[in-house]
């Protein structure tokens, strides 16, 4: 029988390229995240300050100074805001953390 001398390596490799997988499966769902996000922010929805609907200031769905805007329509725009940067973020630090402590891990052993 042929033994795998490189186990470590192997399992390196292998978490990189599931890393990159979900990287671009996450680069592939932004824009669907986006146009949620952006329903959300519409003046039939929260009413977000300064959102413009697909450039038109003037479109029924921007930013109404008109419509009722309580503290916490205001909290809730600020999250939405934040919401795919933290996303990416979680994703990028926690693959990078697998990737780091495989690598770790397999040395231990």
């Amino acid at each position: 029988m042929h033994k795998i001398k490189n186990k470590r390596g192997q399992m390196i490799m292998v978490n990189l390229l599931l890393f990159f997988m979900v990287i671009a499966v996450l680069v592939a769902m932004i824009p669907a995240m986006n146009t949620m996000l952006n329903i959300a922010q519409q003046s039939d929805g929260l009413n977000c300050a300064g959102y413009v609907y697909k450039g038109n200031p003037n479109s029924p769905l921007s930013y109404n100074a008109t419509l009722d805007s309580g503290t916490g329509t205001t909290l809730a725009c600020l999250a939405i805001n934040l919401y795919l940067p933290y996303i990416i973020l979680v994703v990028l630090v926690a693959g990078v953390t697998k990737l780091i402590s495989s690598r770790s891990g397999e040395a231990v052993m």
